[in-house]
């Protein structure tokens, strides 16, 4: 298999050492293995032992059918009509009893894998969305290419074929015991006549299918050591290329309208470049492949005909034992071959091995090392929210809002408004604790729930309930009441239907549910970003009344110019742009303070 290679960034410089296949499969085994520990140890244990069971039968149900062959050909070699008739009556037996072990096999093994990736995929997903990882990961420079497909596709590309390999392993190594007895037993030795006398060559047969299973998986590792690099290379182009496309129907309609078309098509177009010389790579290696896979196939039922056809004729061996000995010889070569027949589905494992420990390891580091992390989030002294001399910077150091300096306390209502752009998602980000870059602290009162109320929910296909049931569960009358005081009392006796609510609500009724929603999570700050823009100013301040009502405790930060911000405030900021740079602006109050910045400074 492949050797470890460099990572190179983009100015070129060597950045990391990839992990070796061997590196690669530890770890892979290291984060599934708990499997087979805790709650699901148990079921992971009965399908296990019970696929191992069948498959130890099977084998032994193989050998029967072996010796089967030597009863039934010796028979017709002496023309014994007796024996062999009562072989052809034991057959239908030893059939039915071999396509039992069968559907033993499949169904357990299949049971299995779909409880392992079942176990796997959780793993990741509940990682990945919980505690808001998904979107930490994006900011954090960490996050490997398309975390959604790896757990989707690339878990099941690597659980099912373990499963898979340690069936056709365990099988290999008992059948190359099994039968390489068979070998020994009724090849016997081989006598050469040689002018010093007779050499003779003990359990030939056995020793020329392990010189030849040797020889040809050697040259298949040789040859094909790259095979895995390029198949985790064709893999990451797939994944760009249905990025690229699922990017085109997310914006398709902003694309519409823009006539942008063209540049979509362009992208797509280089993306499948790059993917097409991807494939040719890896073809071009499994070409070199198959010209050792396809010749081993041809010679393998060839070789112990030849290797027995002396004895044979000497009179040394029966009909029944030449077929004896080629089908024993097969699945021996078979077993010790089982490299070369599972090469490629190896290669493949570890290519999607790898995409899976990536996403594993990605997810740790962000939880050991967050980056950046120089923003203090604190516990306030005060029970209320102040953010002191906080500056935000983005991933490359560049200054976003500068030297931000408020504090509110319970029932306080702020108005940020200006030119906030990239500093205001930045500072939204940084109150809800996702930000991790600049410096400065936030304290939040201890233990605070805060709550985003953006100006687009996003509705998951399902059920209004589910979107209510965001930390808490509530009771259907409560989210009916709470959906009828924000105006959306048609909704009310739908909470259940499964429907894409993303596409049934317009804008404006979207923003009434963020505002009902927000309102039964109970949170202790709300930031609301452009929350009522698409509402008339009458209406939102009725909503931000009732939101007001409901948690007058609450620290309620409005973002932005939207409608009602402005007159239900109990203070009112204002954030300029000045080269660059989100800055306070307006005089400095006790509630909310804001620190003049130097000229220049980021």
């Amino acid at each position: 298999m492949a050797e470890s290679a460099t990572i190179r960034d983009a100015s070129g410089e060597a950045a990391s050492a990839a992990p070796g296949d061997r590196q690669v499969a530890l770890r892979f085994f290291e984060l599934t293995g708990g499997f087979w520990r805790g709650n699901s140890a148990g079921k992971a244990w009965f399908w296990s032992l019970s696929l191992a069971a069948a498959i130890v039968i099977g084998v032994f149900a193989n050998v029967t059918v072996n010796r089967w062959n030597g009863w039934f050909f010796d028979a017709l070699e002496k023309k014994d009509a007796e024996s062999a008739l009562i072989a052809m009556a034991v057959f239908p037996v030893l059939a039915f009893v071999a396509a039992g072990l069968g559907v033993a096999i499949l169904v357990s093994r299949e049971t299995f894998q779909v409880y392992w990736r079942e176990w796997v995929a959780a793993k990741l997903a509940d990682g990945w969305i919980g505690g808001r990882r998904f979107f930490r990961l994006s900011l954090s420079g960490y996050e490997p290419a398309n975390p959604e497909y790896r757990i989707a596709d690339d878990v099941r590309w690597a659980t099912e074929p373990v499963v898979d390999f340690a069936i056709g392993l365990l099988s290999s190594i008992i059948t190359a015991i099994t039968f390489i007895g068979i070998l020994w037993s009724i090849g016997g030795s081989f006598t050469i006549q040689t002018g010093g006398g007779p050499l003779v060559i003990p359990a030939y047969m056995v020793l020329a299918a392990i010189v030849y299973a040797v020889l040809v998986s050697l040259l298949i590792s040789v040859v094909g050591r790259r095979l895995p690099r390029l198949i985790a290379a064709r893999n990451e182009g797939e994944a760009r290329l249905r990025f690229s496309l699922m990017r085109i129907r997310d914006h398709g309609e902003t694309i519409a309208l823009t006539r942008a078309e063209t540049g979509e098509r362009r992208a797509v177009k280089q993306t499948y470049d790059g993917l097409v010389q991807r494939w040719l790579a890896m073809i071009k290696q499994r070409g070199r492949l198959t010209w050792i896979t396809n010749g081993s196939g041809a010679l393998v039922p060839v070789v112990p005909l030849l290797l027995a056809a002396p004895k044979y004729l000497s009179g040394e061996m029966s009909l029944g034992g030449v077929v004896q000995v080629a089908a024993a010889f097969v699945a021996v070569q078979n077993a010790f071959n089982w490299l070369l027949d599972n090469f490629m589905r190896i290669a493949e494992w570890l290519a999607a091995a790898r995409r899976v420990n990536e996403l594993a390891d990605a997810l740790e580091r962000l939880e050991r090392d967050p980056p950046g992390a120089h923003l203090a989030l604190e516990p306030s002294r005060d029970g209320g929210l102040t953010l002191d001399d906080v500056t935000l910077v983005d991933r490359d150091g560049r200054t976003l809002a500068a030297e931000i300096g408020l504090s509110a306390q319970p029932g306080d209502m702020l108005h940020l408004s200006g030119e906030l752009g990239l500093g205001k998602a930045a500072l939204i980000q940084a109150i809800a604790g996702l930000w991790p870059w600049g410096r400065g602290v936030v304290a939040l009162p201890e233990g605070a729930l805060v709550t985003v109320v953006p100006h687009k929910l996003h509705l998951s296909e399902g059920t209004l309930r589910a979107v209510f049931d965001s930390g808490a569960v509530h009771a259907g009358d409560e989210i009916a009441n709470a959906l009828r005081r924000y105006g959306l009392s048609s909704l009310a006796p739908r909470i259940d239907e499964l429907r894409d609510w993303d596409k049934e609500l317009a804008t404006g009724d979207r923003q009434r549910l963020a505002l009902a929603r927000a309102e039964l999570e109970a949170p202790d700050i709300l930031l609301l970003d452009e929350a009522t823009s698409a509402l008339e100013t009458e209406i939102a301040l009725d909503l931000i009344s009732e939101l007001r009502a409901a948690r007058p405790d609450a620290i309620i930060l409005g973002f932005g110019q939207s409608a009602g911000f402005a007159e239900a405030a109990t203070h009112r900021l204002m954030l300029k742009r000045a080269g660059g740079v989100v800055r306070m602006a307006g005089p400095a109050r006790t509630e909310v303070r804001a620190e003049a910045a130097e000229p220049g400074a980021s």
